[in-house]
């Protein structure tokens, strides 16, 4: 008889948001098998953006410093520019302030741009060194099959051809943007497929001596071939140009005639350019969202979810956060800490997200050609560069959107008032919301998001003891019935967003799910009956 080999999550798929996914069950302490049909990681890279809440999550798998080091740095994303040639005229400049790589008071995090294969790289690695883990390249997925009490799948060695049948309570599919998992389980990707093909070209060449002080995290070029996105992928030699409209019926295009273009977009004679292209990649705009984001025990995550334009960095740090979302529920779960009703909070709360996000990529993506077809008609540039600004700039849209599910409390007062919520942020504890940053200490070295990620926190606001009694008290009853949660202190909360808070209920993932205010007439055991996934509870 065939051994089956058993374990509690199959991750299928081993890019930036399988290994994110495999990172934080192992830091949960869920045994899982994480597999990927590809020999190694990433060779071409595609994302480049890793927006601050994503690098606040790499924070906790204690990468975030080996990531920062891969960005292009602070100069480089200051802007996005549009010129005719790296030598001839600019069209246009928009700032980027979600893209700068530069500290702000509300997050102990920056944003990094940098490329895919590198930070890939890194997951791997330290997903690999996890106990929990197992994580095998060059492995096919096959004959995936559910029932009632778990997954079955064959996991085929792609060099040696053996197959060993593995046995798992559920799987994670986080397979890409084609992922045959989604079509296994019926649910087909919804949205847009659009007309355009495009070219992603890897190649080094220095060009620091063109491109002088008109640095940027995308430089839009547009010449005679067409208009070409120009990026920096390490701010010294290494670059990626995505051309659009190449006619996917006359087959990949030929080497000779990517050089041309590039050479075109650097405005000199091609005998002046030492010029190594490495890789060239064909792919089409799709933008939209799968049907549902699970099946029965088998889940969908990152690109296989949702798919986006690739705008301003929307669709791998979408992932990141729908894995950030899904698999502490996963966990909780599977350790019988809560039903497993709570797993149908991953696409109430994350969809409405995601949504939002693949509208915005689209949009920009029109407001980037916008700011082409003005110059052509001599039109009102300083309006479209205006509008442009959402490209490169939303703090609000990263930091303040909130959940809505029964997990969360509900607010009856509106949220803070800013001028833009697209682009504006101001940190608030508000249910739903990420729990608001604030350093514990005066080296800086201490944030409150570093509390929270395994276990529910209830975050005492002062150093008032008799007022946290009550809570401790309340908290201690959850944690001798087994369940996750403990206190932490926050003694001085004056000059924090955590000031008017006497005491906040937080989710592993960082998100809050309840406060209160002092002279709250809830109890903190009604607050945590409330909002505490409990089983007994039926939800």
């Amino acid at each position: 008889m065939t051994e089956i080999r058993e374990t509690q999550v199959l991750v299928i798929g081993g890019s930036l948001i399988g290994l994110t996914c495999s990172l934080l069950l192992s830091s949960l302490g869920i045994e899982h098998v994480l597999v990927d049909r590809r020999p190694h990681t990433s060779d071409h890279p595609r994302a480049r953006l890793y927006d601050r809440r994503t690098m606040e999550l790499l924070r906790r798998f204690g990468v975030q410093r080996e990531v920062e080091v891969t960005g292009i740095g602070d100069l480089w994303t200051r802007q996005n520019r549009w010129i005719h040639s790296l030598t001839g005229p600019q069209i246009a400049e928009v700032p980027t302030e979600s893209f700068q790589m530069a500290p702000v008071d509300y997050s102990p995090s920056m944003p990094v741009m940098g490329a895919q294969d590198l930070i890939e790289e890194t997951l791997w690695k330290a997903a690999r060194e996890q106990p929990a883990a197992e994580v095998r390249f060059y492995t096919n997925a096959e004959d995936l099959e559910q029932d009632a009490d778990g997954c079955s799948a064959n996991l085929r060695d792609r060099d040696t051809d053996q197959v060993e049948q593995v046995r798992a309570r559920y799987v994670v599919a986080a397979d890409g943007v084609n992922s045959a998992t989604r079509e296994l389980i019926g649910c087909p990707l919804g949205g847009q497929t659009f007309d355009v093909y495009m070219q992603d070209i890897l190649f080094e060449a220095d060009l620091s001596r063109w491109v002088g002080n008109r640095v940027g995290g995308l430089l839009f070029m547009l010449t005679r071939y067409g208009m070409g996105v120009y990026q920096p992928m390490d701010g010294a030699l290494r670059w990626r140009v995505q051309l659009p409209n190449w006619d996917p019926e006359r087959g990949d295009l030929p080497v000779e005639t990517a050089r041309e273009y590039i050479v075109e977009a650097v405005g000199v004679d091609a005998s002046e350019l030492d010029l190594e292209i490495q890789s060239i990649r064909p792919w089409r705009f799709i933008a939209g969202l799968s049907k549902h984001f699970s099946n029965g025990r088998i889940f969908l995550a990152g690109d296989a979810a949702h798919a986006f334009i690739p705008t301003g960095g929307m669709g791998s740090n979408a992932g990141f956060s729908g894995a950030h979302n899904l698999i502490w529920k996963l966990a909780y779960v599977l350790q019988g800490h809560a039903p497993d009703s709570l797993l149908d909070t991953y696409e109430e709360e994350h969809r409405p997200v995601a949504e939002h996000r693949v509208a915005l990529s689209i949009e920009n993506g029109q407001l980037a050609a916008n700011i082409v077809r003005t110059y052509m008609s001599d039109g009102d540039m300083a309006e479209a560069e205006r509008n442009c600004h959402q490209y490169g700039s939303y703090e609000g849209m990263i930091m303040a959107y909130e959940y809505r599910s029964a997990l969360c409390q509900a607010e009856t007062e509106p949220p803070p008032t800013v001028e833009n919520e697209h682009r504006d942020f101001i940190p608030v504890v508000r249910g739903g919301r990420r729990a608001p940053h604030a350093w514990l200490d005066p080296q800086r070295a201490l944030s409150t998001l570093d509390w929270f990620g395994t276990d529910y926190v209830v975050v005492i606001c002062g150093a008032d003891e008799a007022e946290g009694a009550a809570w401790r008290s309340s908290v201690d009853d959850y944690r001798a019935r087994g369940f996750p949660i403990r206190i932490e202190q926050m003694l001085h909360a004056t000059n924090t967003p955590y000031a008017e808070s006497e005491a906040v209920i937080v989710r592993p993932d960082g998100v809050v799910a309840a406060h209160t205010v002092r002279g709250d007439s809830r109890s903190p055991s009604e607050l945590l009956d409330r909002y505490l996934p409990l089983i007994r509870r039926g939800r």
